[in-house]
């Protein structure tokens, strides 16, 4: 433990640090090492932020270290594409692991010699049954299971066949090997799981090298001994699960002080689908551009969309522990945290998305400069230059007709002040032939200069625009939630047989020009903006040299509030 951690200091949070706190006490442990031990078969996704969160704070709350581990035993779902964005996804969040570990490399060998002292301790046997006949031998939750009849080999026997299946004597599921525990124990779990199955598939890092792989109960917690992990955090989907991994760590690892399985509550949001074969199908079927749409729930998704790393984290630190099986919060909540953090750190800018040209009549023959903060919310962030000319765009609905009560915006004969310059007052509104408004027609009162307002009109409004002399053309890019609001609960939807195709929004991507001040044009990937009166936005990775493209990350306000 890092020496200026001091024990009676930490204010544990949770049961588990309560735990933690008097381990290290008692001598039990000297540090504490956690695992961030993803499968490479898909791209995080949201709620994984809360586990890699949890393990990574956990660890440097009491001066540990965090290993990045790729639990990479099972060939068929796993890609190195994947395994490489977890590095930059860590990265994103503010995590650097001590180390990065390939379970493949660094421990297939150990846990197979592992594996050869439990059937010399009689601890595990070859088992020949189909996996048909396994599941039907498990028995049921108040049944007990049937041994199977390969039980009972010998050590010398069950060795020589464990080995047989690593030189490839054995076709495709026609052996595994078995823990020796109890049929009939109650938890299912300990009723002789598999270890270790027959499997000839190519692995992304050690092709054929091996033709048996470990199972995840087997393999996970010696690969967690083998680290020298003290605590196994997981979700509470694994608490059943424990038994089993103590009983491995007893009679696999067979040292004193192994690491501990903690769980905490899995995190599910409505109105989103985060499982990873869902995910999958729905990047392999094109219903998304791919793992980074920014429709998408995975880290590179949000990421692109414009979420910040510090929403996300303090996200699911609100969200917390948890002692329920399973939390599940409104995405409102999740949006209440990237709304809160883009306030602070998004430079403002005007953008009109749906322009009405105003001509402004007494306008200055040339463009006269007026500063803009970058955010009130930060005294570093700066001014920027805008320009109010003889013709500028408005928002189509910033003008009415007709206005509602309350409508504090332009009307004909009525005044409105333009963000950082004039209040302007409208004369006449000009129409095309088709009886369509064309522009209309202002005139702009002097001594009203926002900042330096000498007139005394009393004005309710204000509205952005951009001056035709200092504006170009973006896209931007808006969205619907992907999914439909009646499913607040996706997952379960798909699992009762509702198709895929049904519970997707249709146009949730909707894409729109709009004209964006020149400032802009220095605007790089990620770069994040409010879009005064509009809404937060960030810059996509689609953008060229000719054509930006903005995503909107989120609106400007929301009801949500947090519970404090």
């Amino acid at each position: 433990m890092n020496d200026t951690i001091n024990l009676d200091e930490i204010v544990p949070d949770n049961e588990l640090e309560e735990e933690i706190i008097a381990d290290l006490k008692s001598g039990r442990n000297k540090e504490v090492i956690t695992r961030c031990p993803p499968e490479p078969s898909g791209y995080w996704h949201i709620a994984h932020a809360k586990a890699w969160t949890i393990d990574f704070d956990t660890a440097i709350k009491f001066g540990g270290k965090t290993y990045l581990r790729m639990d990479d035993t099972n060939p068929l779902k796993e890609e190195g594409e994947f395994a490489d964005s977890y590095l930059s996804d860590l990265e994103w969040l503010g995590y650097k692991p001590e180390k990065l570990i390939y379970a493949s490399e660094a421990y297939f060998e150990d846990i197979y010699k592992i594996a050869e002292q439990m059937i010399i301790d009689g601890k595990a046997y070859v088992c020949e049954l189909s996996p048909e006949q396994v599941s039907a031998t498990r028995g049921t939750l108040t049944e007990p299971g049937k041994d199977s009849p390969y039980r009972n080999r010998t050590p010398e026997e069950n060795l020589k066949l464990f080995r047989d299946m690593r030189d490839g004597k054995f076709e495709d599921g026609k052996a595994t090997l078995r823990a020796k525990i109890d049929m009939k124990h109650p938890n299912m779990n300990m009723r002789d799981p598999v270890m270790y199955r027959v499997l000839r598939a190519k692995h992304y890092r050690l092709g054929d090298k091996w033709c048996i792989y470990p199972m995840y109960d087997f393999a996970h917690p010696l690969e967690d001994a083998l680290e020298g992990v003290t605590y196994s955090l997981c979700s509470k989907e694994f608490l059943d699960h424990r038994p089993i991994y103590d009983w491995f760590i007893e009679n696999g690892w067979k040292k004193p002080y192994g690491p501990k399985q903690r769980e905490f509550s899995r995190l599910t949001i409505e109105n989103v689908l985060i499982g990873k074969r869902y995910l999958k199908q729905l990047v392999n079927e094109k219903y998304v551009s791919g793992w980074d749409d920014p429709r998408f729930p995975t880290l590179v998704g949000v990421r692109r969309r414009g979420y910040t790393a510090k929403a996300l984290k303090d996200f699911v630190k609100s969200v917390g522990w948890g002692n329920v099986l399973e939390v599940t919060v409104p995405y409102s909540a999740l949006e209440y945290y990237v709304r809160e953090d883009l306030n602070k750190i998004a430079t403002r800018a005007m953008v009109v998305i749906n322009p009405l040209k105003v001509v402004i009549t007494n306008g200055p023959e040339k463009p006269e400069e007026i500063e803009l903060e970058n955010n009130p919310n930060d005294e570093n962030a700066g001014f920027h230059t805008a320009l109010f000319s003889k013709e500028i765009y408005i928002e189509q609905e910033d003008f009415s007709l007709n206005p509602p009560p309350k409508y504090n915006r332009l009307v004909e004969g009525g005044i409105v002040r333009l963000k950082g310059a004039y209040i302007i007052k409208c004369n006449q509104v000009v129409y095309k032939e088709n009886g369509e408004i064309d522009h209309l027609e202002c005139e702009y009162i002097p001594n009203t200069k926002s900042g330096n307002d000498t007139s005394g009109i009393k004005c309710k409004g204000t509205i952005h625009f951009v001056s035709s002399e200092n504006c170009f053309e973006i896209k931007v890019r808006e969205f619907k939630n992907l999914i439909k609001a009646e499913y607040t609960n996706p997952a379960k939807a798909l699992s009762d047989g509702v198709a895929i195709s049904e519970i997707l929004e249709p146009d949730s991507l909707i894409e729109k020009t709009a004209l964006a001040e020149n400032f802009l044009k220095n605007a790089k990937v990620e770069d994040k903006y409010q879009f005064m009166r509009t809404g937060y936005y960030c810059v996509d990775k689609d953008s060229t040299e000719n054509q930006l493209i903005f995503n909107k990350t989120i609106s400007l306000k929301d009801g949500y509030k947090p519970n404090k």
